[in-house]
């Protein structure tokens, strides 16, 4: 059976761009967001491209929902061998238009609190693990696999407005660092790209085709843990 992609945090932008670059190498796709109609204009469009794609729709904060996403998508279509990670994208500006930084739930190094933290967390790093636990299993009894995490700049260089999402970002940095040693022997790659820009079509090193591509390359080869974009 072909391999299988599942694209969590599947957005117009990257997250498409990433379905698209990997479901054109023969994977199968998995696209796993919370909003449904976007989910389905996705796969549509990755259907008439050729591509084998369906849509499981789940919040990655939900840890029942987002496994059971996962597992139904590993029963359609065959093993997970390729996560990739990019929930809340919010520097993927599929239309071009750079939004406030506050109106994502971003907040400032001085007024990050408790709860803002915890929500960062609870998106970038509870899901990261939710979505890990529910597919590595399978990985580490084939011996072979790839999971894949994107983040902002914040997760390797601190960036004062977005104080509570640097704490989770490099949180998520962290702990990908710590697995990729871990499962250096169990025949699974773990990745991370980090792109300190916005993601924009058109835009060179930010286009989202550009970034997909780099990720394909980098868990194709395995020859590497970590790239930067755009510093």
């Amino acid at each position: 059976m072909p391999s299988t992609i599942a694209v969590v945090g599947a957005g117009p932008g990257l997250g498409h761009s990433i379905a698209h670059r990997f479901g054109s190498a023969g994977h199968r796709v998995a696209l796993v967001a919370r909003n449904r109609s976007r989910l389905d204009a996705t796969a549509a469009s990755l259907r008439e491209s050729g591509i084998t794609a369906e849509a499981f729709p789940a919040d990655v904060t939900d840890e029942t929902g987002l496994t059971a996403a996962l597992h139904t998508a590993a029963d359609r279509l065959g093993r997970i061998d390729v996560l990739s990670y990019a929930p809340g994208a919010t520097w993927d500006f599929a239309d071009g238009q750079f939004p406030d930084p506050a109106a994502l739930g971003y907040t400032s190094a001085l007024d990050t609190t408790p709860a803002s933290a915890r929500a960062q967390f609870d998106l970038a790093v509870a899901g990261a693990l939710t979505a890990t636990r529910a597919v590595l299993p399978a990985m580490r009894e084939a011996r072979d696999g790839a999971l894949l995490f994107t983040t902002g700049m914040s997760a390797v260089v601190p960036l004062p407005m977005m104080g509570n999402a640097g704490i989770a970002l490099a949180g998520l940095r962290n702990w990908a660092t710590a697995l990729h040693g871990e499962l250096a022997d169990d025949g699974v790659y773990v990745g991370h790209v980090s792109v300190g820009l916005p993601i924009v079509r058109g835009s060179g090193d930010g286009d989202p085709d550009a970034i997909a591509d780099r990720w394909y390359r980098l868990a194709t080869d395995r020859d590497g843990f970590e790239t930067t974009i755009g510093f």
